[in-house]
């Protein structure tokens, strides 16, 4: 029987309580949400249907409940492809399991147990000894995992023709040495989430950052920095995506026409609505690349598992598969993943091992090989992946080897010509056998949990942990109904979000900092000290006064230590005065970055919501003159380095050391010198004064 015959038979049953994803550090593990009011009760789950056409759909939304999986960004393109996630009763998903107008019904979420579907494997290759060149420490500008597999060897051309490589994952943070071609968020009660501080985790940044991180002497150098990057975020703040969101990121992505869909996640169980989207991108010429997953000798994870998906599993600096590297003959390639150093939080760098970091070389690499004939078929840079790789172990836990960008490249002539010279069911390569010598370290100078910078200046290492929650924070829609909110909505709530119009910018944030000091120092929220002229200092009190009388601190605290569910610091993190501090500051960082998203003036007109890049809004947008996130970066970096160092922060620290010169920011002049005459020199270039305050 097909593996969709046996999984439409499971479904029926409907019996197993349903669980949900999250990330355990760079892999993705299954079990029960850990935070409160996170698992729906037993009586109603959540479900994806999936209709024979279009009028059933309909149908079934007016008799049934919609789940809550996905926000307002984007939440028709399942409805387009005749599906939908319901909250459903089990008698209700029984009832519609035996209508014959259901194609196929199954829970959204994860179970334990795994039926795994083989796939074809085009080429058999036969292992040879392998040959290694050894160096004791890593002394190059390159890092370890580059020269592994090659890729410090190919010369990288600023192309016109780009490929777009699609990132489902945490999101990445724009401004972070990364050029984003597009950039949203799915998850529910982010639709004005700021792009400076999307990634929820770091994961999606570490991931982009192995592909795409600009070479431009700062951190690391991604694999091919000509990449476009569309990051979609499907994982929310505790890490955890219901398999809607993720289908629907899939359809994203087809929508906005890429060529890559990178996916460093896994699923332990078979579905066929995942299924069928992975497919729908096959259809349109997509490669997909995907984790084999963390879990050794357990077996591949979904979605890598499936036929149309690139496996990608992992290996060391000796080039050895490691040991918690999927087995399993649905392998195809493998590359390092095992103390690899790559984009970290505003600049840092760090180091992590996994499978989740293996994929997006290869997503990488195959980047390059199609940069050479964008024209070229998915199948064609697939092929030429696994026949270029170097195979010197067992294929079910090499797949073809570990990839090599030069030796793909230096061959890819030889493949192209033999491309049809051969008929589909022979196994002789297209091109001599890859045995070159692999490039292994004894030292590669990375340990976990290490940060590095070139030039030694104090930067923020990713464990500070609160800061970045609460830069994060006053985007989300927890607190107060949609009309009310008491923190996120730059038109209710202006000082949270550097709005031109309603209040001071300059003043909120330097205010911000001046509380979360005050917390720490144990004078309590009443500290006005700043400026009693700043209209709206009680506003901001309030705010923070409603943290302390709603338990928001105790809260926010819950959900920091259930995303950060295998960091020993953040399990030990105690609802102190600290805390607080940093959570304030971080707030603060994002009144002055969010500056650069609502206050900025870009060919004459203001930057606002209410038009749309690619179904993005303009303030918003990446497409949209990205230097302003570069410079919101910037200003980020200089308020963390008082933070770090436990300074009062200044107006001169919310001054950009350069004058941009393809855009202004409203009032920003009037506002610097409400506060400091010489300072607002440095800024009379690139402010654009407005009657509307």
């Amino acid at each position: 029987m097909k593996m969709k015959e046996i999984a439409k038979k499971l479904c029926v049953a409907f019996t197993v309580t349903a669980v949900v994803v999250y990330y355990s550090g760079f892999g993705i593990n299954t079990g029960f949400c850990k935070e409160a009011g996170a698992k729906k009760p037993l009586a109603e789950q959540d479900y994806i249907v999936r209709t024979k056409s279009e009028a059933p759909l309909n149908k079934i939304k007016r008799n049934y409940s919609e789940s809550d999986n996905i926000n307002d960004n984007k939440q028709d393109l399942l409805e387009e492809n005749n599906m939908i996630s319901l909250e459903l009763s089990e008698s209700e998903a029984a009832e519609l399991s035996v209508d014959d107008n259901i194609e196929f019904i199954e829970e959204d979420a994860i179970v334990e147990g795994s039926a795994q579907k083989n796939k074809v494997i085009l080429n058999e290759k036969k292992p040879h000894k392998k040959q290694k060149k050894v160096n004791k420490k890593n002394s190059s500008d390159h890092e370890w995992n580059v020269q592994m597999i090659n890729a410090d060897k190919i010369k990288k051309n600023k192309l016109k023709k780009k490929i777009k490589i699609a990132l489902l994952d945490s999101g990445v943070d724009a401004g972070n040495d990364i050029s984003l071609a597009y950039s949203i968020s799915l998850v529910p009660g982010e639709e004005e989430m700021t792009k400076i501080f999307m990634d929820g985790s770091g994961h999606g940044s570490s991931v982009a950052g192995l592909i795409a991180a600009q070479d431009n002497g700062e951190g690391i150098t991604g694999i091919n920095p000509n990449a476009e990057i569309y990051s979609i975020r499907v994982l929310d703040d505790a890490n955890q995506a219901p398999l809607s969101r993720v289908i629907e990121g899939i359809y994203l992505a087809i929508e906005q026409k890429v060529n890559i869909i990178n996916m460093s996640f896994g699923l332990n169980t078979y579905s066929e609505a995942l299924e069928e989207a992975v497919e729908a991108a096959a259809e349109k010429g997509i490669l997909v690349v995907a984790a084999a997953g963390n879990t050794g000798d357990k077996g591949v994870q979904y979605p890598a598992a499936y036929e149309e998906v690139l496996a990608v599993g992992s290996v060391d600096k000796q080039g050895e598969v490691t040991e918690n590297s999927a087995k399993g003959e649905e392998i195809e390639i493998v590359a390092p993943g095992e103390l690899v150093r790559t984009t970290g939080f505003l600049g840092t760098e760090m180091v992590s091992s996994g499978t989740s970091l293996a994929a997006p070389q290869v997503a990488a690499v195959a980047s390059l090989i199609w940069e050479r004939d964008p024209g070229v078929s998915a199948d064609f840079v697939r092929d030429l992946l696994k026949e270029s790789a170097n195979l010197y172990g067992e294929a079910e836990s090499y797949g073809s080897g570990l990839v090599d960008a030069e030796y793909a490249l230096g061959h890819y002539d030889e493949f192209k010509k033999n491309i049809d010279s051969r008929q589909k069911n022979e196994k002789d390569l297209r091109i001599e056998e890859n045995k070159e010598k692999i490039t292994t370290f004894e030292d590669t100078g990375c340990v976990e949990g290490c940060w590095y910078q070139d030039n030694h200046e104090l930067m923020v290492p990713a464990n500070y942990f609160n800061v970045r929650y609460g830069a994060r924070f006053p985007d989300t829609s927890r607190y107060g109904d949609y009309d009310h909110r008491v923190f996120a909505r730059m038109s209710l709530n202006p000082w949270w979000h550097g709005y031109y119009k309603k209040t001071n910018y300059i003043k909120a944030v330097i205010y911000a900092t001046r509380m979360g000091d005050a917390i720490s120092s144990g004078k309590g929220n009443q500290y006005k000290a700043l400026n009693p002229n700043y209209n709206n200092a009680t506003d901001m009190l309030s705010d923070i006064n409603y943290m302390d009388n709603h338990n928001v601190w105790e809260e926010e605290l819950k959900r920091i230590k259930a995303r950060y569910i295998n960091n020993d610091k953040a399990q030990a993190q105690k609802e102190t005065v600290g805390f607080r501090r940093a959570f304030v500051w971080g707030m603060a960082i994002h009144a002055a970055t969010d500056t650069y998203a609502h206050s900025v003036r870009y060919q004459g007109k203001l930057i606002t919501h209410s038009t749309t890049v690619n179904g993005v809004e303009r303030a918003d947008s990446t497409e949209v003159c990205n230097n302003r996130y570069l410079d919101a970066q910037k200003i980020a970096k200089q308020i963390m380095n008082k933070y770090l160092n436990k300074q009062s922060l200044s107006v001169y620290d919310l001054i950009l050391p350069q004058a941009p010169t393809d855009y202004q920011i409203y009032n920003l002049y009037n506002y610097v010198a409400s506060m400091d005459l010489n300072a607002a020199s440095r800024v009379s270039s690139y402010s654009y004064s407005s009657s509307s305050k």
